[in-house]
């Protein structure tokens, strides 16, 4: 299963990074990717390379948690973070876009981010707040990832109170309506019960934002192998 471990803390320290990150790294064979802001890309990137594992994706999250920025501004925090070493962006969905159904400009806004790295090898995974949407909605909004060949999704920011199952439903929701999509659960998940329901719920993922709980759903997953 592809895992995602994000920083999404606003009051972490320096040191605390630097541990936390360093222990993540020491499964660093067994995790994808590396979330962080834009204010820890730097200091994350330092890691990942002294780690050596450069497969390990690092992702920068724009406009998190609440996708309410204008176009312009995410374009331009998008370009920054690439030039600050990001090799993946999650971007939340523009939420005011979504809820007044202005497709077009949902189009235009993934189009015009889609340009900004042409010519480089950068991962886009959209964020999304299934609990915002109607089935009508996330319908459309996986048909426009189709057509802009968005392969990973989040079916929420993972910032609040989020329940498992609900977010599974959403994901697997999401996956039935565009087979291509990679739906990383993003459901608050702490137990062996919640990590058993999100491998047989069969998502391509999941996101992790507690050094504690990587490890345990990791010692999970080896003892069912």
């Amino acid at each position: 299963m592809y895992i995602d471990f994000i920083v999404n803390k606003t009051d972490v320290s320096d040191i605390e990074l630097k541990d936390t990150l360093t222990k993540v790294l020491t499964f660093s064979n067994l995790i994808n990717s590396i979330t962080v802001p834009y204010y820890y890309l730097k200091t994350t990137k330092g890691l990942i390379s002294e780690n050596y594992n450069q497969d390990i994706s690092l992702s920068c999250l724009i406009d998190y948690p609440m996708g309410i920025s204008d176009l312009k501004t995410r374009q331009f925090a998008v370009s920054q973070a690439i030039k600050s070493g990001a090799t993946a962006i999650d971007i939340c969905m523009p939420q005011n876009l979504a809820a007044n159904r202005k497709y077009d400009k949902i189009r235009e806004d993934i189009k015009n981010i889609s340009d900004i790295s042409l010519d480089k090898n950068i991962k886009y995974r959209y964020i999304l707040e299934y609990r915002n949407f109607d089935h009508h909605c996330l319908k459309k909004i996986c048909e426009i990832f189709e057509n802009f060949n968005i392969q990973y999704v989040f079916p929420s920011s993972g910032y609040f109170i989020d329940n498992l199952a609900d977010n599974i439903i959403a994901g697997v929701f999401l996956h039935q309506n565009s087979k291509n999509l990679n739906i990383i659960c993003t459901g608050d998940a702490w137990t062996e019960k919640h990590f058993a329901t999100v491998n047989k719920s069969g998502l391509f993922g999941i996101r992790l934002s507690s050094y504690p709980v990587l490890k345990n759903f990791l010692a999970f997953n080896y003892t069912q192998s």
